[in-house]
Formats: C-alpha cells, structure tokens, sequence
C-alpha cells in the first residue's frame, strides 16, 4: 500500500509509452496477486484498495494519447474485470478441475473460460491452431486420479471416456453456477465495474480504430472473456449494455442508425460465442435463455456453416437444452433433429461447393458421443420419433470410430422404452397399450441390429447362422453391444468407485456448496447412472433373451478376435446372467481357449539334438559301414557316402554343373556346423 502501488502507479504515468503499455499487460497479475496474501476477514479492505488504486490506472491507460498502450488495455480489459470475481480464496477454486497455480490463473478447463488469464488469452486468440479449437472444456486429465481398486477396474475403462468427460464438465458448470447464487462478488466491486469500465468493455463490440484488422481482434478479445463479465455482474444486470454488446457481437450493424441490414461477424467472433453459448445460459438462468439466447440459437448457430461452429453446437447442444423447461427442450431438440438428419446434412452422401452443410466425421462422432444426453431428456415417444432414426444413421456410418460411440446410445435408448418412460398426456392409454409399445420398439431396435449390423436376413436367423452374419467388424460391434448393456445395468446398480475422478468432484461439489438454504443436487438419472427397478427388470429381460443368444454363438466364430471381444463382453455380465448354462458353457471354451495360448506362451522349446557327423570317406574303398571314434566315443554307424564318382567306369567323366558343386560345398559347410556343434554340445 505505501510501497510498491504508488511505484506502480508512477509507472502508468510513465513518459515511455512501452512502460505505460507494460503496466496495463501487468493489471491482471496484480489484481489477482493482491487476493492471495489476504485473509477471508480482510477481503473488503483489499477490494477497496484494488478498485481505488488499479480503476483508475486501467481508465488512464484506455484514454492514453499513444494508440499501442490504449489497444494494450483493451486486449486486457476483460481478463481485469475478470479478476474482480472472487475466486482465488473462494470454494469453489477447490471444486474445479484444472486449478493449478497459485493466482487461480490456469490456462486450461472451465477456469480458462470463466476466468481467463491475460497471457493465456493473448497467446490462444493470435496461435495459429485459433482457426480450427474452440473454447476449452473440462476434461479429466487435469484431476489426480488415484489408483483404481481392481474390483471395478475392468468397468471404469471399458466406459469410454467421453461419459466420464461429460459428467465433470455438467458437475462444474452446476458449481460455477451455485458458487455465483452462494458467494456472490462484492457489490461495491460490480458497481465500480459498471460505472467506470463496462462501456469501455461494451465498446469494444463497436469498436471502431480506422483499422479493420484492429477492430476485428478488439471483438474476439471481447468475445473471449464475455462469459467471465456475465458471471461477474450477474443476471440481474443483463438487460441493457450486457445484452446489448451480446447482440452487437453477432451483428456489428444492431443498433446502427445508418444501416440495418445484418451483417455477419468476424469468424473467430462466432467461434468464441458458439463455445461459450451454453454457459453464459446456465449464469443467466432458465428464463433470460428462453427468451434471449436459445433464438439467437436458433438464428444464427444452428445452420451455420463454419465447421467450428457446428462442432460446438453439436457438441454442447445437451448441456443447453438441460436448462429449459420441458415442452421447449423437446421443442429445440425437434429443430436440432430435424437439422442434423436433413437431406442437407447426415441425409446427404457427399460434400460439395453448392453444400457445404455436410458433417464430417469428426461432428458426426460427437453427433453419436451426445446421443445418450439427449435421450435421458425426452420420453420414449419422443425419442423413437426422433431420436432413433439418427441413431440408425451414425451406426451404420463408414468411419469406425463412429459407429462404437454410437453403440452407447443403445442400452439408453432401450432403457427409455421401458413402460416407466412412457408418458400419457391425455391419460387415455391402459397398462396393456405401453406394454405392447414398449415391445414393439424396443424389438424393432434389436431386429434392426441383428438385420444391419449382423446383415442376417430373415430366412438365416437360425441356430449357427452367426458365425457367418456380416464381417468380423460388424461381430465385434454386436459384441460391444452387449457391453454397453451389461455396463448399464452394473453401474444402474448404484456401482460406484470412491477413487473416480469425477465422484471426487461430485463430492468436492456438494461439500462446499451445501448451505442449509440453498440445497445443490446432482441428476442421478443420466446415462449410466442410477436405473429404476423397471428400467433395470427391462434391460436384463432384453439381454438375456434378444441379445445375449446370438452373441454366444460367437463362441466358435472363426475369427479370433471375435471371440476376444466375447469374452470381454461376457467377464462384464451381470450376476443373472452368469448363472445361465449357455453363459457358463460359452465362457467356459473360451477361457480354456485363453489357457491353451497362455500355455504355448510359458512353454519352453528344447533345443533339437544334433544329428551325427557325417565322416568322409576315401573314394575306391569297400562298400559298408564305417564306425568312427570322436573325441574316444564309439560313433554311430554311417551307411557308405562315399562320391559316387567311385563307381562311374574308368575313363568316363561325370560332367559337373556350377549348382552342384554349389550345393555340394553348402553340404560340406553343414557338416563342418554339425561336427562343430557335436563337439561344443561334448564339452
């Protein structure tokens, strides 16, 4: 306070532009730096300095007369006001994943993305991999995952990562979102914000230098750290500039009094909104994203043809929709539907300059990743409606890695056409009707399995016809089928590993954020969560008795790892199915197919013994057996080897050609080895 600020602030002032350009560079790190030595109890005395001292440096260097330190500022603006939400000696810094450094200032996870460091952002925005990335996400490589108990081992990895990934991004948005509602910032500190730096903030989306490259790079730095400012100020300040700037950044002509024709934004613009659509609805609430940001949705992401864009839309289309209420949900997701299967997209063969909407394979595979999302959502009849039929189209889709993430979805999708998801809304269908229902649908998924993905025709559904139903591939992926299904119901079972990743963030979550007036729960029905005993009766009477006959044919498939793939799916089984004969008869040939390998493996292989020396002998000498001593032993009789040129008549030549006398020298060279080996072998 009476050292080193008043230096910094002299430092603003300094009569070197690069000097004054450097302390706006440096106001992030300060203003974060002044949090960590503070108690809780001294927090307010702290936030009045910070805002009395570094305000109004930030507003001095935004109206400096040198261009380069007033556009150094902008580019740092946001990560300041940033660094006014207290996060550094808050909860919720030891919830959230990928919390590192000491200042809070981690450069990847959601708290890149709500609490962006300037340095971080900098180097993010101007590499050139900002085309083609989006937004960080949390992902489980930035938790300490301990070493698994063997118990469920086997189950946590054959999981694919992607569930995992999912859970802990949704379990730290909830405690970014119930952290803002808990601690909310200091009100003089959003106040301070509002009044002296939110337009200079706002402005930016406007910005206008006489430079278009300039303008353009100030509207992503904006863009950029927009989520942060929201979580800032809260949804109670975001009608008028807040609103207004979000507006402005998809359309630099709103509010222009010159032109009202749209105009499209700078692409990196669209790419920072498209990847941070989703949490800045879950700050705003259920209500502002109904009316403000699912028809900007609507109109200006779901078509869009950047493929960045539609990556993130696909992408974080479920956690957007888990926000509204449910008649708009399903209302969105027909839209979203009805766009990914058009003839323009999925529904179209081959990309070309006229469409450029087609997905490649890279969307196509988080089309197939967000599925089971979606369907834990909607009641079975929806979810037949149009849910299915894109389920149908990425299982059958040319790339590999395609089709096994799709292959989760199924189990899903099973377990929503159990009678208990079959919603009634004019209460006129009986017990009866659903139950039929729910057969049908669920017979016409498994009938399409075995017709397309095993290619068996009607007349070859008999006993042995698996063993020759589709390639190998396809076998393996019916095998998978079976896993995921086997895995739905062992984790529907309350299965859980005290060592995961992502129950220790749940844990984290609900010990820090539960006040006895403010209760914070965690969705337990989500895929390969916890199952109702008529979901898991359902999946298990589909199991044992449509799914599980025909894969157990492929007990003596020909192919190798096909089998390998049965036995996997089969060491995962539940309880029931273990106890059934056909279960035990299956896994029983190929767990002595597995001994038998692994005793070839173990076995040691003896060396031969080598065959006695040949002994040459003198030509003209008597027909018969020779013995021979070597080294004092008797050797064994050798029958008469002698050249045959002994018994040609006199005077007569037997012509000699250049392969015999090749191959006679190799035979004397092996004899030489074998001599050489006897006598090594006596030794």
């Amino acid at each position: 306070k009476n050292s080193i600020l008043p230096a910094f602030e002299i430092l603003s002032k300094d009569e070197i532009y690069r000097v004054r350009k450097s302390t706006g560079e440096c106001l992030v790190d300060m203003s974060r730096s002044m949090m960590i030595l503070v108690n809780i109890n001294e927090s307010a005395k702290i936030n009045a300095l910070r805002r009395q001292t570094l305000i109004p440096i930030a507003e001095t260097l935004l109206a400096d007369a040198n261009k380069f330190v007033r556009h150094g500022m902008m580019q740092f603006l946001g990560p300041f006001l940033a660094s006014f939400y207290p996060f550094v000696y808050s909860a919720l810094r030891t919830i959230l994943p990928g919390t590192s450094e000491s200042d809070g200032s981690n450069h990847s996870g959601i708290v890149a993305q709500f609490f962006p460091h300037a340095s971080s952002m900098v180097s993010r925005l101007n590499s050139s991999a900002a085309a083609t990335t989006s937004a960080p996400t949390p992902t489980l490589s930035s938790i300490d995952i301990p070493q698994e108990t063997p118990l469920i081992k086997e189950l946590q990895q054959t999981l694919p990562s992607f569930v995992h990934t999912g859970r802990a991004s949704s379990i730290s948005l909830k405690a970014v979102v119930a952290h803002r509602r808990k601690d909310p910032p200091d009100p003089e500190d959003v106040q301070a914000v509002m009044g002296k730096l939110l337009d200079h903030f706002t402005g930016l989306a406007r910005v206008n230098t006489g430079d278009d490259n300039t303008d353009a790079e100030m509207r992503v730095y904006c863009a950029y750290s927009y989520p942060a400012v929201v979580l800032l100020l809260g949804r109670e300040n975001w009608e008028g500039r807040l609103k207004d700037c979000f507006k402005t950044l998809l359309n630099p002509n709103f509010g222009s009094e010159t032109s009202n024709d749209p105009v499209a934004p700078p692409l990196p613009v669209k790419r920072c909104l498209a990847s941070s659509l989703h949490t800045v609805a879950h700050i705003l609430g259920p209500v502002i994203a109904a009316n403000d940001i699912m028809p900007i949705f609507r109109d200006h992401f779901l078509s869009d043809t950047d493929e960045s864009v539609r990556l993130n839309m696909i992408r974080n289309f479920p956690t957007l929709v888990s926000l509204l209420e449910r008649p708009l949900r399903n209302q969105y997701i027909v839209q979203w539907c009805e766009t990914i299967r058009g003839e323009e997209v999925l529904g179209a063969m081959k990309r070309s300059a006229t469409n450029p909407l087609v997905l490649n394979w890279r969307q196509r595979d988080f089309v197939s990743r967000c599925l089971p999302d979606l369907i834990v959502m909607v009641d079975a009849v929806f979810a037949y409606n149009q849910l299915w039929p894109i389920l149908k189209l990425v299982l059958t889709d040319t790339i590999s890695l395609v089709r096994q993430d799709a292959i989760w979805a199924i189990p899903i999708l099973l377990k929503t056409f159990s009678m208990d998801n079959i919603l009634d809304a004019e209460g006129t269908a009986s017990h009866k009707a659903k139950e039929m229902w729910s057969a049908g649908a669920c017979q016409e998924v498994i009938n399409w399995l075995k017709d397309t993905i095993l290619k068996l025709s009607n007349g070859s559904k008999g006993k042995g016809s698996a063993s020759k139903a589709g390639n190998f591939s396809q076998r393996q992926l019916y095998c998978q089928v079976c896993t995921a299904t086997a895995l739905a119901i062992r984790f529907g079972d309350g299965l859980k590993d005290p060592d995961d990743p992502v129950m220790e963030l749940e844990s984290r979550y609900l010990t820090a954020l539960q006040t006895k007036n403010s209760q914070v729960s965690i969705e337990e029905h989500g895929p390969y969560r916890t199952l109702t005993n008529g979901e898991r009766k359902h999946l298990m009477h589909l199991l044992i008795n449509d799914l599980l006959p025909l894969a157990l044919e492929f007990k003596d498939d020909r192919v190798t790892n096909v089998r390998l793939s049965l036995r996997k799916s089969l060491l995962l089984m539940p309880n029931e199915v273990t106890q059934l004969p056909a279960f035990k008869e299956a896994l029983r040939s190929l767990e002595e197919e597995v001994e038998t390998w692994e005793s070839f493996d173990g076995m040691e292989t003896p060396f031969p013994a080598p065959p006695p020396p040949l002994q040459p002998l003198l030509v003209g000498n008597a027909p018969g057996v020779e013995v021979s001593q070597t080294n004092g032993m008797a050797a064994t009789p050798v029958d008469d080897v002698r050249d045959t040129g002994a018994l040609t008549p006199k005077g007569s030549k037997k012509k000699t050609t250049k392969r015999d006398k090749k191959k006679g020298g190799e035979n004397l060279q092996e004899q030489g080895n074998v001599v050489q080996s006897e006598k090594m072998a006596s030794i």
